[in-house]
């Protein structure tokens, strides 16, 4: 590693693993025992809340994307410092960028086309959403961090004003659902909507999500001193919860339309998590504990690819040797058959780390 290389960030790598595993896990099935003593409210932090909601009704299944987009740009100036370390121009950083964005949008679609059983265009799922988001970073990748805060909340302030101010037949409110600007333009410039709600427009807001990731990660390699570097993620942190919670009151609390009161809310949970470990792992050195995080981390489109494409076939075929549990123990026989599955799951991302194999696109 030369002088001037940033050295790796094992509670980002950690984090990385965590939201991927949380991500593929789906709530460990969860979902099947809910009706029993004591598991509902559990259960339910593993769904999306279905529109608005206050602060503390947030489930933690909202903050899964907003977690990976993060991540996304916090990893951005190390990986981006390594390149131009070696004398990569930013002209052949661009095509790079370039060259993945729509793989991540091809590979996205792919998915989208399995899980529909036909080819399926679909802009709004993670990859496609992570490839505007991972674009638009790296355009301002070198500007100051001040110009990259800036150009986050500006992007903020356009979402908010597309909602806010928009007036057209079939808009009923700013955040009506299935009947805001976003769901009106899906509708006329792509001949659909979504399910669930989701507008393609998200891309602007969760883009702020990314580059407030890349500000967090080039604050981690700074030279900053590491005690400092803590105190500045819990105290933004706490900052943004409190920030969002009081924009709520004139902008929703809204994951599916990704407002500007969420997308600064998602943030600052996203920073006490980063923070726990970055403490846990890069200031107390404890790693032993993340181990397959790392694991699971560092192949982190690979394993959401899977799971997207093949998890619903492995879930079938662990059923297959495992239907014994569900005509034994009924829905807990089928949360054990959630749970092999996922640590299936996890065993291939192991077994392709001891082997150094790891897919990047």
């Amino acid at each position: 590693m030369s002088a001037t290389e940033p050295k790796r960030l094992l509670g980002l790598d950690a984090f990385r693993g965590f939201t991927m595993v949380m991500m593929i896990a789906e709530g460990f099935g969860l979902r099947y025992v809910r009706e029993a003593p004591g598991l509902g409210p559990i259960a339910a932090q593993f769904t999306h809340i279905d529109w608005n909601f206050h602060g503390w009704e947030m489930h933690f299944w909202d903050l899964i994307q907003p977690f990976f987009m993060f991540i996304v740009g916090a990893v951005m100036p190390v990986s981006f410092a390594r390149r131009w370390e070696q004398g990569e121009p930013w002209r052949k950083s661009l095509l790079h960028v370039l060259r993945r964005s729509a793989l991540l949008i091809l590979c996205g679609l792919v998915a989208r086309s399995v899980h529909a059983n036909r080819p399926t265009v679909d802009l709004i799922n993670v990859l496609a959403q992570i490839a505007f988001t991972y674009l638009v970073a790296f355009l301002i990748l070198r500007k100051p961090w001040q110009m990259q805060l800036g150009f986050a909340f500006g992007l903020l302030a356009v979402h908010w004003a597309l909602f806010q101010f928009a007036v057209t037949p079939g808009v009923q409110g700013p955040y009506v659902k299935d009947a805001n600007i976003g769901w009106f333009l899906d509708k006329v410039l792509l001949g659909k909507n979504w399910g669930g709600s989701y507008v393609t427009i998200n891309c602007l807001s969760s883009a702020a999500n990314t580059i407030f990731g890349v500000v967090t990660g080039q604050l981690l390699v700074s030279k900053m001193e590491e005690a400092r570097k803590l105190r500045i993620l819990i105290f933004v942190g706490i900052a943004a919860i409190l920030g969002g919670s009081l924009l709520d009151a004139g902008i929703p609390l809204n994951k599916k339309i990704w407002t500007a009161s969420f997308a600064i809310f998602s943030t600052g949970w996203t920073l006490l998590a980063l923070a726990l470990f970055h403490w846990i792992c890069d200031l107390r050195g404890k790693i032993a504990w993340a181990r397959l995080f790392l694991m699971v981390g560092a192949n982190s489109i690979f394993i959401y690819l899977f799971h997207e494409i093949l998890g619903g076939w492995l879930g079938r075929t662990t059923l297959i040797f495992l239907w014994w549990s569900v005509d034994l123990w009924g829905p807990p026989g089928r949360m054990l058959n959630s749970i092999v599955a996922i640590s299936l799951q996890c065993a291939l991302c192991v077994w392709l780390y001891r082997r150094r194999i790891f897919f990047k696109l």
